[in-house]
């Protein structure tokens, strides 16, 4: 007798409740009038029976309620309002030749001079910058050139001294020797 309980005490706690069926419709586009430039508001009226308001003590009687459904906006698809005249006539700026006169056939003649002889400068500096660079290059490589020079001169300087310390000669000794004796340069 339990085994026959059991699947029936399960079966009933998993019944589902049938939910309630809410009817919703979506509204119907809002009419406009053939060549109007916007829609109108849709404004819903509904009817409500007494209810106590849910946030305070407050019970309200049967009355409707306005609900704005949909705002007053712009037609984007007008029809019938621009003719095919007015629609012709209107041409892309960016399509049209530019209309001359002597005036801007003048400013950009001076326009075309003044490019061209900032793309010459541009030129010229360019050459300039590429020259300095090279005069820089070759500067450089004369300064290591001069600093190994003088570090082989001073080098032989020093043997040259350890020599005359290490001879034994009767000869006075002399000055010792200097960098800028050398050069020639006093």
């Amino acid at each position: 007798m339990k085994y026959f309980i059991v699947p029936f005490v399960l079966s009933a706690s998993c019944a589902s409740r049938p939910q309630p069926q809410i009817g919703l419709r979506p509204a119907p586009p809002p009419a406009v009038e053939p060549g109007a430039l916007r829609y109108a508001d849709v404004i819903r009226v509904y009817h409500v029976g007494r209810y106590v308001d849910p946030n305070h003590s407050t019970m309200h009687e049967q009355h409707p309620i306005y609900r704005i459904e949909a705002s007053a906006r712009w037609n984007l698809h007008p029809s019938g309002l621009l003719s095919t005249p007015i629609l012709a006539s209107l041409t892309n700026a960016a399509h049209s030749p530019v209309p001359t006169t002597d005036q801007i056939a003048a400013e950009l003649n001076r326009q075309r001079l003044i490019t061209q002889n900032v793309t010459a400068e541009a030129g010229r500096l360019t050459e300039s910058i590429a020259q300095f660079q090279q005069a820089l290059a070759e500067n450089n490589r004369i300064a290591r050139q001069n600093q190994e020079l003088r570090q082989q001169l001073q080098n032989a300087l020093k043997r040259l001294d350890a020599l005359e310390a290490k001879s034994p000669s009767n000869t006075p000794p002399e000055r010792k020797h200097d960098e800028s004796d050398l050069l020639g340069i006093h």
